[in-house]
């Protein structure tokens, strides 16, 4: 039986590789262990572990890999620490694959403990082009991985050009959309009663029967600097903009602190009480539904990019994180200015829900996943 080792250190990945992870424990040939490290370890960012615990998978070691700073320097450290803490994990457990997804800085620390202590590495997502640092990490952690499964026949391509073996290169899909795909759907007055959005009216609580923006924007790294105006911005466009606002606080790369500075100033310079909703994190099925209804979605996550295009959601993409990634016509890019932002906003919502389109799987990705897991045989030498 094949020991799959699956690293999680953030909300957005975990949701990604939800359905990955379903597939490999109920595979008769696989063994699941699941290391858990990074912001799920937090507080303030919602000590999302206890997601991972509900949904019944086997954790086997969570490690600590988190210098506190949310700068440059601390996320460098942060990666070198992860190198250490993973070493002595992956070294106890001994997988025979370890399995991550996309781009984020989180993945190159354990693919790299991974190439020096001759474990196979199984990436999901690669050959995507996006903007700034994460295509960089992306492509990294591609090199170092000895089975791939691009989410696209795009990625597929770019992987094989990169002189990927093809043979070992495997369109499945995103594994985000299997969760999409098969979500019950929740009426909007039941789930506006659902935690964490409850019905009643008073502070942090929307009301179901008015019309809301969602808003999740992230830092980007290679505009650290710019982070704290570049929230500004979305808020400000979001206020003016005179709709309730569902807003997802910013992941742990740097700038973050900046952001969050940028939304508790704009809170005590404005009235936000009864129009922006702030929560650390959503679980995956009431954010899903929370797609459903929403007139808009503002930000740079790649929700906008993968599962909007599969219910038709205006979206404004910010800014250059998302940069070259493949896009629905629902998506419309824009810079951080807030007049051009409000004017997006203004325009989608006039527009309303687009055609749907289907850019990155059927939903059957987790278990086409698990699947060749258990059959595709890699040497340790790529």
């Amino acid at each position: 039986m094949k020991k799959i080792c699956i690293y999680t250190a953030n909300r957005s990945e975990y949701t990604r590789l939800r359905t990955v992870m379903e597939g490999v424990q109920r595979h008769p040939e696989l063994q699941l262990m699941v290391v858990v490290g990074g912001a799920h370890l937090l507080e303030r960012y919602g000590m999302t572990i206890t997601e991972i615990e509900r949904d019944g998978f086997p954790i086997v070691d969570r490690v600590y890999t988190v210098i506190e700073g949310s700068s440059l320097e601390s996320m460098s450290k942060s990666a070198g620490l992860a190198i250490i803490e993973l070493t002595k994990s992956f070294t106890q457990i001994k997988p025979d694959m370890l399995v991550v997804i996309g781009d984020r800085y989180d993945m190159l620390p354990a693919v790299i403990t991974a190439a020096y202590l001759n474990i196979r590495v199984a990436h999901i997502q690669g050959g995507e082009k996006s903007g700034t640092i994460d295509e960089s990490i992306r492509h990294a952690v591609s090199k170092l991985s000895h089975l791939h499964f691009p989410a696209t026949p795009d990625g597929k391509e770019l992987l094989i050009q990169m002189g990927e073996e093809p043979s070992r290169v495997f369109v499945t899909g995103c594994p985000s959309i299997d969760i999409l795909l098969n979500v019950p759907e929740i009426d909007k007055k039941t789930l506006f009663s659902m935690s964490p959005i409850p019905s009643k009216r008073g502070r942090f609580a929307p009301d179901h029967t008015k019309d809301y923006i969602m808003c999740v924007q992230h830092p980007v790294t290679t505009e650290y600097a710019d982070s704290y105006d570049q929230m500004t911005q979305t808020l400000e466009a979001l206020r003016q903009a005179q709709l309730q606002t569902i807003l997802i606080y910013p992941n742990l790369d740097a700038g973050s602190n900046q952001m969050v500075k940028a939304l508790q100033h704009f809170s005590l310079k404005y009235k936000t009480d009864d129009w922006l909703f702030c929560y650390k994190h959503i679980p995956t099925d009431i954010f899903i539904n929370l797609m459903r209804y929403a007139v808009c979605l503002v930000g740079n996550s790649s929700s906008g990019i993968r599962e909007s295009c599969y219910l038709g959601l205006p979206t404004l993409n910010i800014g250059t994180r998302q940069k070259n990634r493949v896009r629905g016509k629902n998506v419309i890019d824009i810079e951080h200015s807030a007049d051009k932002i409000l004017q997006t906003i203004r325009s989608q919502i006039y527009t309303g829900r687009y055609p749907v389109e289907h850019l990155y799987g059927d939903g059957c990705a987790g278990s086409r996943i698990a699947d060749l897991l258990a059959s595709v045989v890699v040497e340790v030498q790529k």
